[in-house]
């Protein structure tokens, strides 16, 4: 390799490597209720669950524990095979069952849409099953929300990983809070909302159509579908108090799932972001196969960004180049299924990964 190209490849490089910090500069999470939790409006809970027996359990106990008078807590039970009903209601949620689901649908936003309807509170609240939510989220968003009711507020959970296969998942968490644009060193304003915690004012939701609007019901990435729809979004990180076990079991549920929205996701993002998101990844892919001493850089920097989006392990960022081929096996994956417009499988059905 000559001196020139050595060159060229290094300043490549640094470059990647200094955009992934400022993707990732400041990371906010929720802020603390200023008003006395009984002072907040009231809050309707909706929780889309399809086979979630295994996750609920810790999830409601959290939320029953932090309801106030007049809030509510609704388990949509999406025609699940497993206990979902029992242990829900055991839990202390009331648990509604869907109608079969429609064509034009997919199942989360109907299971949002039936769960918003059987509620009546001002302010509507979507969890999903496998959050588990810090002891004061609902005071935390009625404030946020409060703070700025034309916005859709929503939260992307700590990845607390367990098995070491979850490990696999943390870069493309750190991709898409990246790829939110909210976290940049350059204040902007996203229109892309994290389904795993969300949170919209009931009048907004229903002005605009919610999860019932042709442009969101059909879409996996509902999240941001609503977020696109309303205009506005106010994003957060769950770190230090609200965290997620994303893929639990396995290998091939992680892959699925990460099908089924990756390079959808990467559709609604500005694509000066995404060119900036690929420039750091292709820092980690490359920099150190042109030059070996760059290495220990991307290491510490993979550490560190990944520290913000979830619980990473010291040999994952050490041996962070494997993390990138799983990451780009994946995404592969997704958009040829994006761009084929074929069908995953997601919670024992099949859906399109673009919908017409």
């Amino acid at each position: 390799m000559t001196a020139r190209v050595a060159g060229v490849d290094l300043a490549l490089f640094a470059v990647g490597w200094a955009i992934g910090w400022l993707l990732l500069w400041r990371p906010r999470p929720l802020p603390a209720a200023r008003d006395a939790p009984p002072s907040r409006a009231a809050v309707s809970v909706v929780v889309p669950a399809r086979n979630e027996a295994g996750s609920l359990p810790n999830l409601i106990p959290g939320l029953v524990a932090q309801l106030r008078p007049g809030d509510e807590l609704v388990v949509v039970d999406d025609h699940s095979t497993d206990a979902t009903t029992q242990v829900a209601t055991r839990s202390g949620a009331r648990v509604v069952t869907p109608p079969p689901l429609p064509d034009g649908w997919l199942g989360k936003p109907h299971a949002c849409a039936v769960g918003a309807r059987s509620t009546t509170a001002p302010l509507l609240v979507f969890v999903d099953a496998d959050v588990r939510p810090a002891a004061d989220l609902l005071d935390r968003l009625a404030a946020a929300s409060a703070a700025r009711p034309g916005a859709v507020i929503s939260v992307q959970p700590w990845h607390q990983t367990g098995r070491w296969v979850e490990q696999a998942s943390l870069l493309a968490n750190i991709t898409a809070l990246m790829g939110s644009g909210g976290f940049t060193i350059a204040s902007r304003r996203p229109t892309v909302a994290f389904g795993p915690v969300l949170a919209v004012q009931r009048e907004l939701y229903d002005r605009t159509g919610g999860h019932a609007h042709p442009s969101v019901r059909r879409m996996h990435t509902e999240d941001i579908g609503l977020a696109r729809l309303v205009g506005d979004a106010v994003l957060y990180t769950g770190r230090p108090d609200t965290s997620f076990r994303m893929y639990p079991d396995g290998l091939r549920q992680l892959v699925g799932g990460w099908t089924r929205s990756l390079a959808t996701g990467a559709r609604f993002t500005p694509w000066w972001l995404s060119a900036a998101v690929a420039l750091w990844v292709w820092s980690l892919a490359g920099g150190w196969i042109a030059e070996p001493l760059v290495y220990p850089l991307s290491a510490v920097q993979f550490w560190v960004l990944g520290r913000r989006a979830g619980s990473m392990h010291p040999l994952t960022a050490l041996l962070y180049p494997l993390s990138v081929v799983v990451f780009a096996v994946i995404f592969l994956r997704s958009a040829v299924a994006v761009l084929l417009r074929r069908d995953v499988t997601w919670k024992q059905r099949s859906v399109a990964a673009r919908p017409e």
